[in-house]
């Protein structure tokens, strides 16, 4: 009986239960099907990496985290096919380290689609259980006409079980850095961000969560580095004040906070005078480099310029973030923008007026040290034993050593062969040396910078790429 008398079969209402429980399940059945239909990234698991592991060489093409190395799988270009699972070489592989060596033979694929971005300074990037990277995006608008500028950020897990889109812009060369939770990227005079710290970790849907914003605008250049959150930059004055032909050098943090201007028009101006009766010391920066100390403080490379008769250099100038004005040095007087900082202590080496490389360290700037006899690309330091590995600026057939605490003409041809130098900046982990190998189609290649032996009868540099059956065929 129900409380208002009327009998109802006992038989029905197991029926009305048992139906609830099959459309509820049905619905479930739909919703998994569709989800896993909906799914563009479908990959199974390699296994598990190792997450909490320190990450060493964020933003190159090789990233060690714990046992384990992260790589882009050779070049192919922009042309490359960036379907997901269409790609092997140039998709990214994930390799075991066994006794201090890569072994070749465990190199997996974990992300099945083409990395690329024109830009030399990008890379991929490694935080916790994911991997971040770029992929040309070729998706057709109304007219059926396929995009030829546009770029996706993406991550995957680091087992490949999971792939995600973060976001899309509408750039190929944009200047890209990944953190935690963002990743910040600069095109078109302004630094932008897409945060992703609202996504959900298992979701495919095309970036849902994420959020798009801007950092600075009216920006002329910026620098950063994945060993510090903060970001520097030099922006254009105010439009009231362009007459006065000054720019401010700023810095911010990756999440927006901490903005503050560390140079401006005045910041140099002699004690007891203004910008208006000073305008030797009203000046235009421009951001070349930086280099992050031990202390945690940020070194900054830029060269300064007056415009009393049109834009007259003052040279190439370093100082400490925390007090440009009290730390400032300045390192020659040509101005050099291609360089590689070695920190407040010790200068930089910087190309002269030749193109040849010099030791600039802050005391010596019409004499330095010259370090390069010819134009050359220096790719690593070692301030420990004072040296740097070098390539030739052109088709590269080889990476030397050289010490720049010393006079030139004492190089040390490490490897010779051939060394595609064109697109990402060549990577070092530790010793070890890693490559695209021109004589090889451009696939990775690795050496150890300490235990190559170059005359040993059977030299050669180790490849360690997908997939493994090449590493038979070429011994074959």
């Amino acid at each position: 009986m129900t409380s208002k008398g009327i009998y109802i079969p006992r038989r029905n209402i197991m029926k009305k239960k048992l139906f609830s429980v099959f459309a509820a399940v049905l619905v479930l059945v739909i919703c998994i099907a569709a989800l896993v239909a909906c799914n563009p990234y479908k990959a199974d698991s390699i296994g598990s990496g190792d997450s909490f592991a320190a990450v060493e060489s964020n933003g190159g093409y090789v990233v060690k985290q714990g046992r384990f190395i992260y790589f882009i799988n050779g070049y192919v270009g922009e042309s490359a096919d960036n379907a997901w699972g269409a790609a092997t070489k140039q998709g990214i592989v994930r390799a075991e380290i066994k006794d201090g060596k890569v072994d070749p033979k465990s190199a997996k694929l974990v992300v099945p689609k083409s990395v690329y971005n024109s830009s030399n300074v990008g890379g991929i990037a490694i935080h916790g259980d994911w991997i971040y990277y770029t992929s040309v995006n070729t998706a057709k608008d109304k007219t059926g006409t396929a995009s030829t500028v546009n770029t996706d950020f993406m991550r995957t897990k680091t087992d490949g079980s999971v792939t995600q889109l973060i976001g899309t812009i509408g750039t190929r060369s944009a200047k890209y850095l990944f953190t935690t939770s963002r990743v910040l990227y600069y095109t078109d005079n302004t630094i932008g961000y897409i945060d992703f710290s609202g996504m959900n970790d298992k979701a495919t849907d095309k970036g849902k969560g994420a959020v798009k914003g801007t950092l600075a605008e009216n920006v002329e250049n910026v620098v950063w580095d994945y060993a510090t959150d903060s970001i520097f930059y030099v922006q254009t004055a105010p439009s009231e004040d362009s007459y006065k032909n000054y720019n401010n050098l700023c810095t911010i943090k990756a999440d927006g906070s901490g903005q503050k201007v560390l140079a401006t028009q005045s910041t140099f101006v002699q004690e007891g005078k203004n910008a208006v009766d000073d305008q030797l010391n009203v000046f235009k920066y421009s951001l070349v480099n930086m280099y992050v100390e031990e202390d945690g403080d940020c070194t900054l490379y830029y060269t300064k310029s007056h415009t009393l008769s049109g834009s007259v250099p003052d040279g190439l100038f370093m100082a400490k973030a925390s007090n440009v004005k009290d730390s400032e040095k300045n390192l020659n007087t040509i101005a050099s923008t291609t360089l590689v900082p070695l920190g407040y202590a010790e200068g930089a080496l910087a190309y002269n007026s030749n193109s040849v490389y010099c030791w600039y360290n802050g005391v010596e700037k019409e004499n330095p040290v010259q370090v390069t006899s010819t134009s050359q690309t220096i790719w690593k330091v070692d301030k420990a034993q004072g040296v740097v590995y070098y390539t030739a600026s052109s088709s590269a057939k080889s990476i030397s050593k050289i010490s720049y605490r010393e006079a030139k003409d004492n190089a040390t041809v490490i490897m010779e062969e051939g060394i595609k130098t064109d697109w990402l900046v060549l990577d070092f982990v530790g010793n070890d040396f890693y490559f695209f190998a021109s004589d090889d189609d451009n696939y990775l290649h690795t050496v150890n910078l300490e235990t190559f032996d170059k005359d040993a009868e059977d030299a050669a540099s180790t490849y360690i790429g997908c997939p493994t059956d090449r590493l038979d065929k070429k011994d074959a």
